[in-house]
């Protein structure tokens, strides 16, 4: 009996033993497997007929230690389309600050005597792009901004105006079409471009009355808000229930002809379509004129701007004399960073860009302000090989950078006291913005937040997940010249974000 308990606890101690290397084992394999199924999505997609003669590129790094997870063509220049909002934004927490404000004043020349104004009245604008929205928290709409105008300027006591009502946007340049642009885009709202002086997100809704079958023509029957001067040459027709907006409007900035081609599902009620304002800065003195009129001011002169006065040569610079009356701010950066992530709001990364160019370089093309963003990045010791920036929204297919620049930025981003504004700022799979429909149902739902990036035959994503664990990690994936319709590739894509979360 006595030898017996010795042989009894040498046997315990070997499945004990047994036990932990099974677990260890078990462990390990859990890991592996995790990494190991997402490195094989990854390979079934490059393989896949729709990547045949396209290029995927993936960076996955963890931002505790630097450590890349996963790499493939991280080093290749790469079309990124609506990404690049992700250094615009990053750039301008960095260079704008995230209290930054955009600033509007209200000013007149001349002089102020019975409540008469014997000149001017001035809209200058500061480049704010969320003036006459209320996209943003705490910004007024159209109506109610145009209302606290007329209110302000009643309170300076004018209430005859001899002058003109003119907006003065020469903070940026006249030519405000990046390089890059197409003509399919610059009339519809997401080509609305960044003037010095923007309203209602430089867009305007056509309702079209639908035809009652397929391939019938369809019919205007107002904008809103209403657009004076516009001329319309509407070819869309109509087509079948659910096949979605495949209308385009071709127009370009400061002129007054709009072509309208394509086709809209049929539908019982006006089918809305929008477009991007012709000339944002006169639209706006139009709207304050017609305002001010309405509450009792009496106008004697015209709505103009300063572009169309430098044209006809009747402009006169701004001076010391010209008087404030008020100074309208934007909400602060931070909020405006919020909706251009997670909208993917063109206009607002194309100011961001040119009030950057303007504070770093007393600069305010589009051109020139790409180089304030990337002397940024390379004094930051960011690596800018291969960094190609041609307009701050990323609708331009010139615009390309390095995936493996795009997660180290991302994990720059992370050391720094705004995080959690540009954090927030980012769609939530399954939950949010663009990845409202990404994930749903699955690990990734709550936990991906990343930035989507849609151009023809183009798509990326850029951002944060947490792991199993807990830890955070960066990742960017990027899809170019794939073949077949951009959702069927989406659906693709997406079997690889939900593998995301199951790393350990």
């Amino acid at each position: 009996m006595q030898a017996l308990f010795p042989r009894v606890y040498f046997c315990l101690f070997l499945a004990i033993i047994s036990c932990a290397q099974t677990t260890e084992n078990t462990s390990t394999t859990l890991t592996n497997s995790a990494l190991e199924t997402l490195k094989a999505a990854i390979m079934d997609l490059d393989s896949d007929s729709v990547m045949r003669q396209g290029h995927l590129a993936i960076s996955i790094k963890s931002i505790r230690t630097g450590q890349v997870i996963i790499e493939q063509n991280a080093k290749k220049a790469m079309i990124i389309a609506s990404n690049l909002k992700l250094v615009t934004t990053l750039s301008a927490l960095e260079i704008l600050g995230e209290d930054f404000r955009f600033k509007t004043d209200l000013q007149y020349d001349g002089t102020l005597e019975n409540g008469v104004l014997n000149g001017n009245l001035y809209i200058r604008g500061g480049g704010d792009p969320t003036l006459g929205s209320d996209r943003v928290t705490n910004s007024l709409d159209l109506d109610a901004l145009m209302a606290l105008w007329v209110q302000k300027i009643q309170a300076a006591g004018i209430r005859r105006i001899k002058g003109d009502i003119i907006s003065d946007d020469g903070i940026f340049n006249e030519n405000v079409i990046p390089n890059g642009w197409t003509w399919g885009d610059i009339g519809n709202y997401y080509g609305a471009s960044a003037f010095g002086l923007n309203i209602n997100d430089n867009l305007y809704k056509i309702y079209l009355e639908t035809g009652k079958q397929v391939g019938e023509s369809t019919q205007i029957v107002r904008t809103d808000p209403v657009m004076k001067d516009i001329i319309f040459v509407n070819e869309v027709t109509t087509g079948p229930s659910g096949s979605g907006d495949q209308s385009y409007i071709y127009g370009v900035p400061y002129t007054y002809h709009r072509n309208i081609q394509g086709t809209v599902p049929i539908s019982r009620n006006p089918f809305v379509i929008r477009g991007s304002l012709p000339d944002p800065p006169l639209f706006t003195a139009q709207n304050l004129r017609d305002a001010l009129v309405r509450k009792g001011v009496s106008l004697e002169g015209a709505a103009t701007s300063t572009r169309i006065l430098i044209h006809q040569k009747q402009y006169r610079p701004a001076t010391p004399t010209r008087k404030p009356i008020y100074t309208h701010f934007s909400p602060p950066l931070s909020a405006i960073v919020e909706q251009t992530n997670l909208r993917s709001m063109n206009l607002y990364a194309e100011a961001m860009l040119k009030m950057m160019g303007v504070k770093e370089l007393n600069k305010s093309t589009t051109w020139e302000s790409t180089d304030a963003v990337k002397n940024l990045w390379a004094k930051k010791g960011m690596n800018i090989t291969g960094f190609f920036m041609r307009d701050g929204s990323g609708l331009s297919r010139s615009n390309a950078l390095l995936p493996d620049f795009l997660t180290n930025l991302l994990i720059f981003a992370t050391k720094q006291p705004y995080f959690n504004s540009f954090y927030k700022s980012l769609p939530v799979a399954g939950v949010s913005g663009t990845m409202k429909g990404i994930g749903e149902g699955t690990v990734a739902a709550g936990n991906v937040r990343a930035k989507t990036g849609t151009l023809d035959r183009m798509t990326s994503y850029s951002g944060y997940f947490k792991t199993k664990s807990g830890e955070l990690m960066a990742f960017t994936f990027i899809a170019n010249d794939y073949a077949g319709k951009e959702k069927d590739f989406r659906r693709k894509a997406e079997k690889i974000l939900v593998l995301l979360p199951t790393l350990p």
